[in-house]
């Protein structure tokens, strides 16, 4: 059996991940908490500014379950590892949404 593998359409690609962390330079939930350390999914800690270790998240214009956002500038937030997969993100999505609507009008 084939492994499954994302449509072309549907990937980050290396200009838009570089775009993203242009425009957003630090890890979202240090900006908006200020006690949050950043973390690799590993735990290891690192900067907030660490571009080699932060991901992405990708955020719905609304609360759906299931499939992922969109892979484009409008749905897509820069966040540590621990932030993006230990569930801190699904529980700042509005302001994750208000982020976004400020930066990508």
């Amino acid at each position: 059996m084939k492994p499954w593998r994302r449509k072309e359409s549907d990937k980050v690609t290396p200009e838009l991940h570089a775009y993203i962390l242009d425009r957003d330079k630090v890890c979202f939930a240090a900006k908006i908490d200020l006690s949050h350390q950043c973390r690799t999914r590993f735990g290891a800690p690192h900067r907030s500014d660490d571009r080699k270790k932060l991901t992405l998240d990708h955020v719905h214009d609304h609360a759906t379950a299931g499939k992922r956002a969109a892979s484009d500038k409008d749905h897509l937030i820069a966040v540590c590892g621990f932030a993006n997969n230990e569930g801190w993100c699904s529980s700042h999505r509005m302001e994750e949404r208000e982020y976004l609507a400020e930066v990508e009008p």
